[in-house]
């Protein structure tokens, strides 16, 4: 089935609920500026631009976190918005751009080099929930909006496809009930589409605001092919063709992180954070540089715990060091230099080593150790323990 086929049914399901008198609450379109997001957007752009001017009532939001760490794809969602506002301007369209963002001290960069958290993981995406999330739910608590629109494919993954059916009550929406009692109903109108229906659909149809190759590209750039060019997944493949990962660009999650790697290869100045992500993850992996204590005073095993003041005032260094590196070669390059951490936050997060130094001494660096030191058995309950020899020791 052609992806032109896949958009009918979603399209007169949106038409009906869009024109429905019966609700007239405001609709919002999660938007990351990815391939995913863009062809949902530019959908639900042409979906309203089909409807005569008298029928365009219902407000729709275009909500984008801004994280201020997603450096690869952030410059070509700027554009993007700035094409958008011309044809939502032009056509009188009602829809509104929105760029939401975490408070500063929820950035990532204040919480692993201000307060030393440990670094996110799987199953410990915090970054996620308060760069993304939490201003996106204050989005919902001051609009009220009645419907999300999400970019989610089931083809994405298998996890993706058992998350889809789940929560689907019908083919393209499902409903759920807010924590302050709320309904909210969620659009999926491209749920069935395969990557090669998003290309597709890129290539052939574009958006109302103009062609997709700068979006094309980026993506060209994260893995060295793709794109455009509608490349088919090979024999065995499960997951996506195309598969780049965009987001922040020290992004410890991620084993290796291929896509700024390879995006460093076309656009130099990235190589800085390339180098600086490695070095993070590897300072943190360092037991030396942990305090053996929480923020709150609790004693954890050595190599545990919150980040030392001394191993963070060392790392912020090293950033401070890659942003000087990426401003110099940008400008070598006639780009524009993409700073991880801007002056008002360097001072939040120098702030927070005197705030902790003073009123939190136990973590100014870790403890010392002796011939022999305690720690927890791997695979084992917390309360699991071993002796570990201090190769380091220096004692007599």
């Amino acid at each position: 089935m052609s992806y032109q086929v896949k958009t009918l049914e979603p399209a007169a399901e949106f038409l009906k609920a869009y024109t429905d008198p019966a609700d007239e609450g405001c609709w919002y379109i999660a938007y990351s500026g990815g391939k995913d997001s863009t062809v949902t957007a530019a959908e639900i752009m042409r979906m309203v631009m089909a409807l005569p001017p008298e029928k365009r009532n219902r407000k729709i939001h275009i909500v984008s976190a801004q994280t201020t760490l997603d450096l690869t794809t952030d410059p070509t969602k700027q554009r993007e918005f700035e094409r958008m506002r011309k044809t939502i301007e032009k056509h009188n369209l009602p829809f509104e751009i929105h760029e939401v963002q975490a408070s500063l001290k929820n950035n990532l960069m204040f919480l692993t080099l201000g307060l030393g958290y440990p670094l996110p993981a799987k199953g410990r995406l915090y970054c996620t929930d308060r760069m993304k999330l939490e201003p996106q739910k204050k989005f919902e608590e001051e609009y009220r909006p009645i419907m999300k629109i999400l970019g989610t494919r089931r083809s994405e993954s298998a996890k993706r496809a058992e998350s889809v059916d789940k929560h689907l009550s019908t083919k393209y929406f499902s409903e759920e009930v807010e924590e302050k009692g709320r309904t909210i109903k969620t659009f999926m109108p491209i749920v069935e589409f395969t990557v090669e229906d998003v290309w597709g659909y890129l290539a052939e149809k574009k958006t109302p605001w103009g062609d997709a190759e700068e979006i094309s590209q980026i993506y060209k750039d994260a893995t060295g092919e793709c794109g455009l060019s509608k490349r088919k997944a090979g024999k065995g493949e499960t997951a996506e063709a195309c598969g780049a990962r965009f987001g922040c660009v020290v992004c410890p999650v991620v084993t290796i992180d291929k896509s700024t790697k390879e995006t460093a290869k076309k656009k130099p100045w990235f190589e800085p954070y390339v180098e600086l992500r490695e070095l993070i993850i590897s300072m943190y992996k360092d037991p030396r540089n942990r305090a053996g204590r929480m923020r709150n005073g609790k004693v954890l095993c050595y190599g545990e715990g919150t980040f030392t003041v001394k191993a963070r005032m060392q790392l912020f260094e090293a950033v401070m060091e890659a942003q000087r590196m990426n401003e110099r070669i940008a400008k070598m390059y006639g780009a524009e230099p993409q700073p991880l951490i801007s002056a008002e936050l360097a001072e939040a997060i120098q702030q927070q080593w005197m705030d902790d130094l003073q009123e939190r001494p136990w973590l100014e660096d870790a403890t010392e150790l002796g011939m022999f030191y305690e720690e927890r058995i791997k695979g084992k309950s917390d309360k699991w323990f071993q002796l570990t020899w201090n190769h380091l020791y220096e004692g007599a």
